[in-house]
């Protein structure tokens, strides 16, 4: 009987990892672009609320109790969002901040005193609320995962982000592979429509395959297979990270390949040769790879590097800082950066094309969310903080993924410094998974290491 109950407990415990890993197939094959008219989403967003449904079936409250401070982030991060699209009078919104604009509009059409909420773009906040879709899906999901399959969805994710680099390595030998038609055709880009996402996609790979070597993946191969595809990956991504032209990537990938050491992801100490040997290899093997990059003239990251001539970050930056003055304490609504920047744009910085974000996160947060965003995102750091103290505490396999988590987390926020990665669904998922790793417990390994 007892047997009988146990086989019973694995199988429902594998019915939300079934879908976790037909999920994320989906995922890093449709949600590679973070526009909103991609038509992509079309598939994938309504796809994410059918498996955020199911698994809903599933979930119990002590999936939620034990990774409470991600889901109350992200309550909080859906409720801010939500609230922007709540109809205001409009004694309320006239009086916002930097509205004056919409209320002279309504005037000239003749649409009077009519109700409208806090955003300035209502379909494009809309857009933000159904984009946490995907997100809310995995988090719904891996919340059920014991440690073993905490290990499986590490196995998925390494997986799935190897493929989206062997898509970039035949990139850039010319074949013409594109999901979206927007990825420009010079561009390696892999499974995303920006090289730069695919850049710190690529980096991310270096701590996954560590922990992958040092606590295995949880899906029956020996140890020694294990630990030889995730030293082959990372062997394989250095020369990818440069090709790919983007220069957060090749800066986000140092601070992976200095951090997966300082952070002890790797098993060092179980390898018995000499350390100086090890270190040796391991900084030989980068270098050859990166010589041999720069020789066959691939370097495109470094080239990029002493070419500022097309780079209006700084400018941007400078102007939505004159900017918030205009919109804070309450934003212009979570979405509405582009409608809502075009308002104020300066002429010097007009252009055929458009901002379509500010191209660092914190910049943006306060723009469009105001204070309460950034007070919401104070919170979020101060949980950070609080995995990495435990996580520098704590021992064994849920060490390992609770610095994995913090790791990724933290390589993801300096990508964000001058881009927009967590924004596309690919890197969004895996940003929920991430902190589902960091808020990880000891007893969550310890359960499962004795099933």
């Amino acid at each position: 009987m007892s047997d009988t109950k146990a086989a019973r407990a694995r199988r429902s415990l594998d019915i939300p990892f079934i879908f976790f890993s037909g999920f994320m197939l989906a995922v890093f094959f449709a949600g590679g672009s973070s526009w909103s008219d991609e038509p992509h989403l079309i598939l994938l967003r309504p796809l994410a609320f059918v498996v955020t449904a199911i698994g809903l079936w599933s979930l119990r409250l002590q999936h939620i109790r034990q990774f409470w401070a991600v889901w109350l982030i992200f309550g909080l991060t859906v409720l801010l969002t939500a609230a922007h699209l709540v109809p205001l009078p409009y004694d309320v919104w006239s009086n916002l901040p930097g509205r004056q604009v919409i209320v002279d509009i309504d005037k000239a059409v003749g649409l009077g005193q009519i109700s409208r909420p806090l955003s300035m773009s209502p379909d494009e906040t809309m857009n933000a609320l159904l984009s946490l879709s995907v997100p809310f899906a995995v988090l719904v999901l891996a919340s059920q995962f014991d440690g073993l399959r905490q290990r499986r969805a590490l196995g998925v994710v390494l997986l799935l982000s190897f493929t989206s680099a062997a898509v970039g390595l035949l990139q850039a030998t010319d074949a013409d592979i594109a999901l979206y038609s927007r990825q420009a055709s010079q561009d390696v880009a892999g499974l995303f429509v920006n090289r730069n996402h695919q850049a710190a996609l690529l980096a991310l790979i270096f701590p996954m395959a560590a922990v992958a070597i040092s606590a295995g993946v949880g899906m029956g191969l020996p140890r020694k297979i294990e630990a030889f595809a995730g030293a082959s990956m990372c062997l394989v991504v250095v020369p990818l990270v440069l090709v790919t032209g983007s220069r957060t990537g090749l800066l986000v990938a140092g601070v992976a390949l200095v951090l997966v050491f300082a952070f002890g992801l790797l098993p060092l100490k179980r390898v018995a040769i000499r350390p100086w040997v090890r270190y040796s290899v391991a900084l030989a093997s980068v270098g050859a790879l990166v010589c041999a990059t720069i020789w066959a003239s691939r370097d495109v990251a470094f080239m990029r590097l002493e070419d500022q001539t097309e780079d209006l970050r700084w400018p941007v930056w400078q102007s939505i800082v004159d900017m918030l003055s205009h919109y804070l304490p309450w934003g212009t609504g979570v979405g509405s950066y582009v409608e809502a920047y075009k308002v104020l744009e300066p002429d010097n910085l007009l252009r055929p094309t458009f901002s379509n974000h500010a191209h660092n996160e914190v910049l943006e947060i306060l723009f469009t969310a105001g204070i309460p965003g950034a007070a919401l995102l104070l919170l979020a750091l101060a949980f950070l903080a609080g995995a990495v103290w435990r996580g520098v505490r704590a021992s064994g396999d849920a060490a390992l993924f609770k610095r994995l988590g913090i790791l990724v987390i933290i390589l993801l926020a300096i990508a964000s410094i001058s881009d927009y990665p967590v924004r596309t669904p690919i890197l969004s998922a895996v940003f929920v998974l991430a902190a589902i790793w960091a808020s990880a417990s000891k007893s969550l390994f310890h359960k499962s290491d004795h099933q």
